[in-house]
């Protein structure tokens, strides 16, 4: 074979490689953009999403609960990521706040529906679209189904008392997914908040510690103000020496400078004494 032709399949097969290397992310772009365009134009009732620090491969959704369903009035986020392979291969959904649904994880958030998965287990196929799939979630708050569950005691109340199923339900709803709920801890949280007994605890700790410090704050600001307990920083007030010797040799040494200064005058007036003795003789 002639020598040229290896090398131009060669050079071919490296073309074909990189540009099935390229493909899928140029497919992902292009199919996101126009997803993302036609959700913020033309959203599913009662569903808003958006992309996550403008990239097409991160997404966050938040559903509204269905009327006349334990999930009424609530707002479930959704974490969505987007694979390199999309749209041949689903996108993954998780939920980012809890619901009590036998098909929905309250652990991890994860989704049991069959349009996120691949055949033959699943229904996924390229035409569909996020659209589709947050539909059908929200399809699926409304309508469970225990016979394919994440959660086998959810779903087995759901079956042998639904009424109870419902209860929970509902707790859940105004407990995770109300706005307005004072109690909504967050789902997953790396670090927990303290609960209420070790926060009253530091409060007690402290304003104690707080308290001596404000008590000497307040003397120091109104001298005229007096405690009852004395302060164990006040110096404590000098006994005076009781030596003889000591207090003679004190009284020495401030009695000597007076008595210098008490005999500069008396000289002075017998200085203009004999001034004016001269000036009667001339």
């Amino acid at each position: 074979m002639n020598a040229g032709l290896l090398q131009f399949l060669f050079s071919f097969r490296q073309v074909c490689e990189k540009f099935n290397e390229m493909m899928p992310s140029n497919i992902r772009t292009m199919r996101m953009a126009k997803e993302i365009k036609d959700l913020t134009r033309n959203p599913p009732h009662g569903i808003t999403c958006w992309p996550k620090n403008d990239r097409n491969d991160l997404l966050e959704a938040i559903v509204q609960g269905s009327e006349d369903t334990p999930y009424a009035n609530g707002s479930f986020r959704i974490d969505i990521v987007i694979p390199e392979r999309y749209p041949m291969d689903p996108p993954q959904l998780k939920f980012l706040t809890k619901v009590y649904h036998p098909n929905i994880d309250n652990v991890t958030g994860l989704i049991c529906l069959d349009v996120l998965k691949m055949p033959p287990q699943g229904r996924w196929r390229p035409v569909n679209n996020l659209s589709l799939i947050l539909t059908a979630v929200k399809q699926l708050l409304s309508d469970p189904n225990p016979h394919d569950p994440l959660d086998s005691a959810i779903a087995q109340e759901y079956i042998a008392n639904k009424s109870l199923f419902i209860e929970n339900a509902k707790k859940w709803t105004q407990l995770y997914a109300m706005e307005n709920s004072s109690s909504r801890p967050s789902k997953r949280k790396s670090v927990e908040e303290p609960n209420g007994d070790e926060k009253s605890k530091r409060h007690r700790r402290a304003s104690s510690q707080s308290e001596p410090q404000n008590r000497e704050d307040s003397s120091s600001e109104d001298p005229t103000v007096s405690t009852s307990e004395p302060s164990s920083k006040i110096p404590l007030k000098r006994k005076r020496n009781t030596d003889p010797a000591c207090e003679e040799d004190s009284q020495r040494s401030h009695d000597s400078p007076l008595s210098e200064d008490a005999s500069v005058p008396e000289k002075q007036d017998k200085n203009f004494n004999s001034i004016d003795n001269s000036r009667n003789k001339v």
